[in-house]
């Protein structure tokens, strides 16, 4: 039994922006530009306006004199801590509405929704770094010894004497973060077994303190893929 996944997690998304830009019209492909400048625009804005602001104030609170004596000391440590917080908060505001006339031009870009293709286009490059192959089978992992599966579509086939089992690939998404990696088990060191979850059938892969509850479909696609062929 091995685990491994892949480390480049910002590629994913890349390639979703990459096959999201291609599939736009002309017009679709200058408003996105637009987009792209006002909201990185606005985002240098706030920013610099947040940080601006927020040193004017400590500057100012440096200004007022500090007491001599130890009660107007201790009133005065906590006045600069509410100033501080009262600082921070006038600063959020400024960066926050000064910048608005450029997010609500921002808004008025209404660019396509990305499309379901993209979302399996954008995990090509994790679909060759697992080996995914066909036959494959998608199916429901109710449940794992890695609490990451529970609940999530995974993908299983098979890699030369290998079973392998990874979030599903073939629908696919657009972060790197949502890739759970790959268990790959050999296959002659896995036990299955049947359960019944109410009127459901479940299927438990188990090697060592690994396991996974799936859909019982997984036994016969096993059986037909591997067991027959070997």
């Amino acid at each position: 039994m091995r685990y491994f996944k892949y480390k480049n997690i910002n590629k994913t998304k890349k390639i979703a922006q990459k096959e999201y830009y291609s599939s736009l019209t002309i017009d679709e492909k200058q408003a996105f530009n637009k987009d792209k400048f006002w909201r990185r625009l606005g985002y240098i804005i706030s920013f610099t306006l947040f940080i601006t602001s927020f040193i004017a104030c400590i500057y100012l609170m440096t200004l007022i004199p500090k007491p001599t004596k130890l009660m107007f000391k201790i009133l005065y440590y906590i006045g600069e801590v509410v100033l501080g917080l009262i600082s921070f908060i006038i600063s959020g505001l400024i960066s926050l509405f000064i910048p608005m006339p450029i997010w609500n031009k921002v808004k008025k870009f209404n660019l396509p929704d990305m499309k379901q293709d993209i979302f399996s286009k954008a995990c090509s490059n994790l679909r060759d770094y697992y080996g995914l192959n066909e036959p494959c089978l998608t199916t429901k992992c109710y449940d794992s010894s890695d609490k990451n599966f529970k609940n999530q579509d995974v993908c299983i086939f098979i890699v030369g004497d290998e079973l392998r089992i990874t979030k599903d690939l073939k629908r696919g998404f657009l972060y790197g973060y949502k890739d759970l990696g790959c268990y790959a088990f050999k296959l002659d060191e896995i036990t299955i077994e049947k359960k019944q979850d109410g009127k459901t059938l479940i299927a438990e892969i188990k090697v060592e303190n690994v396991s996974f509850l799936l859909g019982y479909k997984v036994k016969s696609f096993i059986d037909k893929n591997y067991i027959t062929e070997k």
